[in-house]
């Protein structure tokens, strides 16, 4: 038995047991996007904690040698390590959580808002795009019968979904739309107002189906009780959706913000450690209620820092970044090569492994979308990750 199989037979004895007994009628696949609002500084979360380069950029900021989780070696900047702060996925390393490092795409924009958008419908600074990036996948593959609500944010902007055709919602704004009255007049010769008058009666019964459901699936019957706090808040109302084994395939939660232009090395730490505590308890819950295996988690944010430090003891906006997956159907590991400190563009790390490269694992190997929308973007890095 290898430590995987170990932890997963751990995981469904004891308080997962009222649990277990009822996987098999549980079939649905959930997405789990967490944004990390404001750009996470990648070069001091995946630190390479012995490059003299590193020190010389990061003199005043730099994670110690002694406050990192070693992860290995790369041909490029030497010995990896994990920030010390989010030692509380210490146990998923090498079993369910990979690293994906080199992260970014061509001409980087550095706007917070210009960038989340071309992340959030596969655009790059060539060439934009409309459409939320995996909206096709979904309406492609879940009908609204099984699947009511492809998609939701528990916070921030549903700019995720855009110009989909199923339905999208904000749980943020949950009570809201219950509130909704539907239109009973019936069609007119106007599409426009019939389109609007549909989608409203859409949005208006899918936000009731589920504020009924979580409220017969309160917090109390989760098996985790989540760390305080905004995220943690988030997940457990995601943790809620997949206990009632709701048909939301894709949900958005927010964490941050990361824009650390100055004190940063006070500020930076404690953004993750709240990231790495909440993960974890995540995993656990999941995995005590035997659906783990059901659930993909990945981190994406607009951009990654500058690779030199500021003059506040921060960083400004810069390019390559370091990006998480999890998930009992996750291969663990150190996925992507570290961008090298040698070569710097213009004060930034060149970016070694396009983002779409994951977004063409998640709709191929995760949701099993035989139209591959993104096989164009395929990097063999990646290959084995799900």
């Amino acid at each position: 038995m290898n430590r995987r199989d170990l932890l997963k037979a751990m995981a469904m004895a004891g308080a997962a047991a009222p649990f277990i007994q009822l996987r098999a009628a549980q079939q649905k696949k959930y997405l789990v996007l967490v944004e990390l609002k404001g750009a996470n500084d990648g070069l001091n979360t995946l630190v390479p904690y012995e490059s003299d380069n590193y020190r010389k950029l990061r003199r005043r900021i730099g994670v110690k040698a002694t406050d990192v989780i070693d992860l290995g070696y790369t041909s490029q900047e030497g010995a990896l390590g994990l920030n010390n702060s989010m030692s509380a996925l210490e146990k998923s390393i090498g079993d369910d959580l990979a690293l994906i490092t080199g992260v970014g795409y061509p001409n980087q924009n550095r706007s917070h808002f210009k960038s989340i958008a071309l992340w959030e419908t596969g655009g790059d600074g060539n060439r934009g795009a409309q459409k939320g990036w995996v909206t096709e996948t979904l309406e492609r593959l879940y009908t609204p019968a099984d699947h009511p609500v492809l998609g939701a944010t528990l916070q921030g902007s549903m700019g995720l979904f855009a110009r989909g055709e199923g339905v999208y919602i904000s749980m943020a704004r949950l009570n809201q739309l219950a509130d909704i009255e539907v239109d009973e007049k019936p069609p007119t010769n106007n599409r426009l107002l019939n389109l609007i008058s549909k989608r409203k009666t859409d949005l208006s019964q899918a936000s009731k189906t589920l504020e009924a459901e979580l409220d017969r699936y309160s917090a109390s019957r989760l098996p985790t009780r989540m760390p305080h706090g905004d995220l943690g808040g988030q997940l457990t109302d995601v943790m809620r959706v997949i206990g009632a084994d709701l048909g939301v395939p894709v949900m958005h939660v927010q964490h941050g913000s990361f824009d650390t232009h100055e004190g940063q090395p006070w500020r930076h730490p404690r953004l993750l450690k709240d990231l790495a505590e909440n993960l974890a308890a995540f995993r656990q819950g999941l995995q005590r209620m035997g659906r783990w295996d059901d659930v993909l988690v990945m981190t994406y944010s607009e951009f990654g820092r500058r690779a030199g430090e500021n003059g506040n003891e921060g960083t400004d906006h810069g390019s390559a970044n370091t990006h998480f997956m999890m998930g009992g159907r996750v291969n663990g590991g150190l996925y992507g090569e570290h961008p090298s400190l040698k070569r710097l563009v213009d004060g930034d790390m060149e970016h070694t492994l396009d983002y779409r490269a994951i977004y063409d694992q998640v709709c191929q190997n995760w949701f099993g979308d035989s139209a591959q929308p993104w096989a164009g973007f395929r990097d063999d890095a990646l290959k084995g990750l799900i």
